[in-house]
């Protein structure tokens, strides 16, 4: 009766992560009942505090957000179960391979990504221009950079507009101190500032596909070498048998 009106209630998907996921916790990590108990009950605790003041903190749907912390938990325990009770040095190892074949894999598909359609969105690069603005130096000419910030300070001058508007519109409408007709004009500004701003953004993402396009074999190759010296491929093996087979046979 507890389930089917709790499912009713919050979810399927977050009542089995209450039923599931804390049991199956403790049966990792413990072997009586009474510390699976224990440690399913504790689990299960944090994870739901930590579930609700993430949703509240952020402002998230609550019941997503309790499932996605379950999941993490039940994720975090497997990982750290081998480290505590098995071969630390192994299970390091075998993640930091994992790790460079899955950047390797993230490399070589931005390389494709990249060479295939360069005026499209770029994840990648995206975030790394994002981090390091000085990246696009690499391939913008000068005319493209001196267009590319002029678009940028533009567009960031119309949010800020934007945003002072959409404050005095705020004030506004709790004091009560504009009438309907100076409403409607800053409802118009607003409008007009939001279509300014894209038209910067829609230049700043012209400009920044032109020079993309133009550079697309020469960076699609760079990322493309980055990812094979990545990968953690048997490149010391590769030497030996290559010299046996350069090696000229000398037996009669």
């Amino acid at each position: 009766m507890v389930v089917t009106s709790s499912v009713a209630i919050a979810g399927v998907l977050l009542v089995f992560s209450l039923l599931i996921i804390p049991a199956a916790v403790g049966m990792i990590y413990g072997s009586v009942p009474a510390r699976q108990l224990a440690i399913g009950w504790t689990v299960g605790t944090l994870a739901s505090a930590l579930g609700l003041a993430t949703s509240f903190i952020l402002d998230l749907p609550t019941g997503a957000t309790m499932v996605c912390t379950f999941g993490a938990a039940l994720a975090l325990a497997g990982l750290l179960h081998p480290l505590l009770h098995g071969n630390s040095r192994g299970v390091i190892r075998m993640a930091m391979v994992t790790a460079r074949w899955s950047a390797a894999a993230v490399l070589a598909a931005s390389a494709l990504l990249f060479a295939a359609a360069p005026r499209a969105d770029q994840p990648l690069l995206d975030v790394a221009e994002n981090v390091f603005p000085g990246l696009r130096s690499l391939y913008f000419s000068r005319t493209e950079q001196a267009t590319f910030a002029d678009a940028g300070a533009y567009s960031e001058r119309y949010r800020v507009a934007a945003d002072e508007l959409n404050n005095r519109e705020r004030r506004s409408r709790t004091d009560g101190t504009l009438d309907d007709s100076a409403l409607a004009r800053l409802s118009s500004y607003l409008k007009s500032y939001g279509e300014m701003r894209k038209g910067e953004q829609f230049v700043m993402a012209q400009v920044r596909g032109q020079a993309r396009e133009r550079m697309r074999w020469t960076f699609g190759a760079g990322l493309a070498a980055l990812a094979l010296l990545l990968a953690p491929l048997p490149w010391r093996r590769l030497r030996p048998l290559r010299r046996q087979d350069a090696a000229p046979d000398t037996r009669t």
